[in-house]
């Protein structure tokens, strides 16, 4: 479980749980929690203020557009202005600083002060969102999630993806794109009966897909797919 490959599996899996718990959560039973869900926290945000929608779209459609003009292992540009990707698959406008290759990095074991640090932060969230739970709470619970969500897109994406594409700098796990990459090639070279390898490969694309898709409804329409239900509530 040390290498760089598996941490990826391991921390994507655990930011979705974090996500789909509350949701779920959340439609069995309204108020089951001390914070909202994300879509719910966005959906207010969009409705005090129409632009949030527009970062919305622009951030689910940013990984999409990167993956298809930049290959989740292509570590050299096609041109000296264009961007690279980093052995651990994150945009970088310094390809040339970036040390291994994508192969070496998923397989190198992760340094032991990055476990440290991956509980540490999980541990400092989660005492920040208690934090908010016990002293900065309001009546419908955005302000924990304010915390929570934020406090996770912080260290999870931002703060590796800057480092990555000023100085090409790579945290020890690879990006969402390049763990579902991992996963196809892992399935693709399968020899299970009746080619359930590669179907398997081809469907794991599909439901990314799909998922960014409804999730890009959601977030925008919030609360799609009940959305008809608000804009005609007599059917």
């Amino acid at each position: 479980m040390t290498a760089k490959r598996r941490w990826g599996y391991l921390i994507w899996v655990v930011a979705g749980l974090v996500i789909g718990v509350p949701e779920i959560t959340a439609a069995i039973s309204s108020g089951a929690l001390p914070f909202t869900t994300i879509s719910g926290m966005v959906g207010h945000l969009e409705h005090r203020w129409a632009w949030v929608e527009l970062i919305v779209v622009a951030g689910i459609v940013l990984p999409v557009f990167a993956a298809v003009r930049v290959p989740p292992k292509k570590t050299e540009p096609d041109d000296a202005a264009q961007p690279a990707r980093t052995p651990g698959g994150r945009l970088t406008l310094r390809p040339e600083a970036a040390e291994g290759t994508p192969e070496r990095f998923d397989e190198d074991d992760a340094p032991i002060w990055f476990a440290v640090a991956a509980v540490g932060s999980a541990a400092l969230v989660a005492i920040g969102t208690w934090a908010a739970v016990h002293w900065w709470d309001d009546a419908r619970h955005y302000h924990p999630a304010y915390v929570l969500y934020f406090s996770l897109a912080f260290l999870w994406l931002l703060v590796p993806s800057v480092l990555a594409l000023v100085f090409a700098k790579d945290f020890p796990f690879p990006t969402l794109v390049r763990s579902i990459k991992n996963l196809e090639d892992w399935l693709q070279a399968r020899t299970w009966p009746y080619k359930l390898g590669p179907l398997s490969a081809w469907f794991v694309s599909y439901v990314v897909v799909a998922g960014l898709v409804i999730l890009l409804l959601h977030l925008t329409l919030y609360p799609y797919p009940d959305i008809t239900d608000v804009i005609n509530p007599n059917g």
